[in-house]
């Protein structure tokens, strides 16, 4: 008996008889097509890019209050942004997202106006009291 090395049949290795795959193509019978990628219903809804810029110019428009004065433009830029994002927002029936994101842009502006505010304030105060 010999286990050496056996030269393969002289037609050599081909395709199995009939293809590959079930017989007819397409699916294994009993069985539908491979699910689709991704959550059902298709991509969540995500965050309107305006509220997100609303967010980020309220944010901002605190600190540059005290450079240059550049926080008013900044906080009436990010309230109207997130005016337009709340408004694109109620209207897309769920599509987007980000009212808190919004609505946070609105009161970070705010707050930054309040604080120029009272430092005006503060400033005209001491400018009165040290002429007295």
């Amino acid at each position: 008996m010999s286990y050496g090395y056996q030269p393969p049949p002289a037609g050599g290795y081909g395709p199995p008889p009939g293809g590959f795959g079930p017989p007819g193509g397409g699916h294994a019978p009993g069985y539908g097509p491979p699910p689709a990628y991704g959550p059902p219903g298709g991509a969540p809804p995500g965050p309107d890019v305006v509220a997100i810029v609303a967010l980020v110019l309220g944010i901002l428009s605190i600190p540059m209050h005290f450079c240059c004065y550049l926080g008013w433009p900044l906080g009436f830029i990010a309230i109207i942004c997130a005016i337009i994002s709340l408004v694109r927002i109620s209207g897309s029936n769920g599509k987007l997202t980000g009212k808190g994101l919004a609505i946070g842009g609105i009161v970070a502006a705010i707050l930054g106006f309040l604080m120029m505010l009272g430092i005006f304030l503060l400033y005209g105060a001491a400018v009165i009291f040290s002429t007295l």
